[in-house]
């Protein structure tokens, strides 16, 4: 099935008109498009910082991130991309741009998610079975899962570009109804761990353990906002009384603004994680309205 032609009085027909750039319905795609300008402005430097900031760790072997690493290219990649999507389905209108922007997409749609739960179940090995984690610490154990999650994202964009009214299906929440349990169950098994009472019965909790749990929960939260939203709309969109174009113009575009969000966020939260931050809040400090503090004479 073809979408829109470059002109944009026509429109593609089978049971009913469909305008894919949503010409008569244009307020949710302007919101969209204004939420798309901040993942670009944010979303990139945050991610290139990121994936520099992985690469470094990874090259001294202070850690093994290739479940971010992928993550990360993955967020660079669609913040990138987001801003020549977002003029070409106000503006321009290319059908051709709109394939591979299906596919792209994606890579937020299906593959952050699910590689969200990869990372997810590879901190609940490593805290609530230490033991197997330390047996498949070496990368090998992990690119069979990145294969297999990329192959999926590409897939998935494709089957976009076959057919574009997959967008207004519950087929669009298939990537969230796989990770998202997942996300939740291993997250919630982590805190349960991590809020055991230490061995020697002491009522304190131990610093490193704490900051663990903040990450944790404000890692649960940010998933829950993020992608819940599209889970609970995606699975009813046979069910509602709408015409198609209200589903993609009114209710689709909208509803995908809360992951997008999350390639925005979740960069800054994990370099905030890694104390990356700090330089920058420090610099923030001394730049302010007071300045640095004077010195005694």
């Amino acid at each position: 099935m073809r979408s829109a032609s470059p002109n944009i009085t026509s429109v593609t027909n089978t049971t009913e008109d469909w305008d894919y750039y949503c010409i008569e319905l244009p307020v949710g795609p302007t919101v969209w498009a204004g939420f798309g300008v901040l993942s670009g402005c944010v979303g990139i430097p945050a991610s290139v910082w990121l994936l520099w900031v992985l690469g470094q760790r990874q090259r001294k072997g202070v850690t093994n991130d290739i479940y971010m690493l992928n993550l990360t290219v993955m967020d660079a990649i669609f913040n990138f991309y987001i801003t020549p999507a977002m003029l070409n389905f106000l503006l321009w209108k290319n059908e051709m741009i709109s394939k591979v922007n299906h596919v792209l997409y994606c890579f937020n749609i299906s593959g952050r998610p699910l590689f969200m739960a990869c990372i997810c179940v590879d901190c609940f090995m490593a805290v609530v079975h230490p033991v197997t984690y330390m047996k498949m610490r070496r990368s090998r154990y992990r690119l069979l899962p990145c294969a297999a999650v990329w192959g999926f994202t590409l897939l998935f964009g494709m089957l976009f570009v076959h057919n574009q009214r997959l967008f207004i299906t519950s087929y669009t929440g298939l990537p969230y109804l796989l990770s998202i349990p997942t996300i939740v169950v291993c997250d919630l098994a982590i805190l349960h761990t991590l809020r055991k009472p230490d061995p020697s019965r002491r009522s304190d909790v131990h610093p490193q353990k704490q900051r663990a749990l903040q990450t944790i929960t404000t890692s649960l939260v940010m998933t829950l906002v993020s992608y819940l939203p599209v889970l609970l709309v995606c699975p009813f969109l046979s069910l509602m009384p709408a015409t198609d174009q209200v589903k993609m113009c009114v209710i689709i575009i909208p509803v995908l603004i809360a992951p997008m969000l999350g390639s925005i966020i979740m960069p800054l939260l994990h370099l905030h994680g890694l104390g990356s931050l700090r330089g920058l809040q420090q610099c923030t400090r001394v730049s302010g309205p007071s300045g640095p503090p004077a010195q005694q004479p």
